[in-house]
């Protein structure tokens, strides 16, 4: 009798920890995903940190670069702070608090110019677009005033794009070798071109204006296209 209650109990001990330890492995993620993306004019390179902690791949991120998808821990008010790192002389630049969700994912931009930056964070919708399609949406972070329109080959994807707004997702047809155009109405000689651009079905893109229309070289204004996916 005293054999067959240990092994019952034995039993018991066995299922109890198997039942605690399946559970502890399909808690939930406590993690956000986040890119980083360095669009403004001036500042060079950047790093950033999150509630103090410097954020894996942007600790040096040069002007017009992003990272991948970076896991930040969730909550309601996760402290990000932009810095120019200058050879290891780090100036504040911009910070904010944001709302981070396990399992979602999200962009922060710094945009404008290194004396004026612009902090844009918003969130970003993975889903796939339908087939034969691909996802577009458009950030200005030019440090001028302009309300762009903004064109891919032909079609005017989407309008009245100001300064330090982002758009939300649009699909396009999939393509090749189009020209991505954003003009302003208003000031029409103040535009920005990409030539020979593809949008691949089922791909995800996020393509941003930076620069000022005064500006030469890397200040001027110029078009850059994030890959989401």
């Amino acid at each position: 009798m005293k054999k067959v209650f240990f092994l019952l109990s034995a039993a018991a001990v066995t299922l109890f920890f198997g039942a605690c330890h399946k559970s502890s492995s399909s808690s939930p993620a406590t993690t956000a995903n986040v890119m980083f993306v360095n669009g403004c004019t001036g500042a060079g390179v950047v790093q950033v940190t999150a509630n103090g902690t410097s954020v894996a791949g942007a600790s040096a991120l040069g002007f017009l670069n992003y990272t991948p998808y970076q896991s930040i821990a969730e909550g309601s008010a996760v402290a990000l702070a932009w810095s120019i790192n200058t050879s290891g002389l780090i100036t504040p630049l911009i910070s904010q608090s944001v709302s981070l969700t396990a399992g979602s994912y999200y962009s922060i931009y710094t945009g404008g110019i290194f004396t004026k930056p612009t902090f844009i964070y918003a969130a970003d919708d993975m889903a796939a677009p339908s087939s034969g399609f691909a996802k577009v949406r458009f950030v200005n972070l030019s440090g001028d005033t302009l309300n762009e329109s903004c064109f891919i080959g032909s079609t005017n994807v989407a309008t009245n794009v100001g300064y330090g707004t982002i758009t939300p997702f649009y699909q396009v047809a999939a393509q090749s070798g189009v020209t991505v155009l954003f003009q302003d109405p208003s000031n029409p000689t103040k535009l920005a071109t990409l030539s020979s651009q593809s949008f691949g079905s089922g791909k995800i893109y996020t393509i941003m204006l930076t620069g000022i229309s005064a500006g030469t070289g890397s200040t001027a204004l110029g078009l850059k296209i994030i890959n989401n996916n």
